[in-house]
């Protein structure tokens, strides 16, 4: 399972320079669908593809967002995993290998699929690409030490539909959204994760 939207090392701190033309309806999208988020759920699909285009993994399941960085990812298929950011530690619980890692989770700026609820992120952490498409947002990280060498954020109807993740070695992640609920009420406990019995845990992987 690729955790590219989780693990990229980020540091330098972004001088902001005016945004191109073609960003100005993008950003907008993202600032409305941001302001007063405070929870989020949807449905997704997962789909990594080689430098040839060929699709090397595929999974879907679906996810939760508590402000300001609780994160939860249930894959449903093919293997189900569960991820918790609960906002201290990371956790992965793998079902078929019976076995939780946990370990530090990583700071929120480290975090592309972050930008979708913090904005302030993108100044600070990235650099906003030029774009052909009003609805779609291209962003870099400024640091050289980040696992992607861009992202493309897709609005369809002024909702996040989908984001594109690249990485150096010519492998490309589609992160898709559906059934998107904004600021549902959560149960208690969706951001806690329990060890099953017998389980093996590995710390600080």
């Amino acid at each position: 399972m690729k955790l590219h939207f989780l693990i990229p090392v980020l540091s330098v701190l972004f001088v902001a320079l005016p945004a191109p033309a073609q960003q100005a309806d993008a950003r907008a999208l993202l600032d409305a669908f941001a302001d007063d988020l405070t929870s989020l759920t949807a449905e997704f699909t997962q789909i990594t593809v080689d430098g040839r285009d060929e699709v090397v993994e595929q999974s879907a399941g679906r996810m939760a967002f508590e402000a300001p960085e609780k994160i939860r990812w249930d894959y449903l298929e093919p293997f189900p995993q569960v991820l918790i950011a609960d906002g201290e530690q990371l956790w992965h619980y793998d079902e078929a290998l019976e076995q939780v890692t946990v370990r530090p989770q990583p700071a929120p700026e480290d975090s592309p699929m972050l930008v979708l609820t913090r904005p302030d992120l993108l100044e600070t952490f990235y650099r906003v690409l030029r774009s052909d498409q009003p609805n779609v947002l291209r962003f870099e990280p400024l640091s050289d030490e980040a696992g992607i060498e861009m992202a493309r954020l897709t609005f369809v109807d002024g909702v996040p539909y989908a984001l594109d993740l690249f990485d150096p070695f010519g492998q490309s992640t589609r992160l898709t959204l559906e059934n998107i609920e904004r600021n549902p009420t959560i149960a208690e406990g969706e951001f806690v994760f329990e060890v099953p019995e017998g389980v093996d845990v590995l710390e600080g992987l």
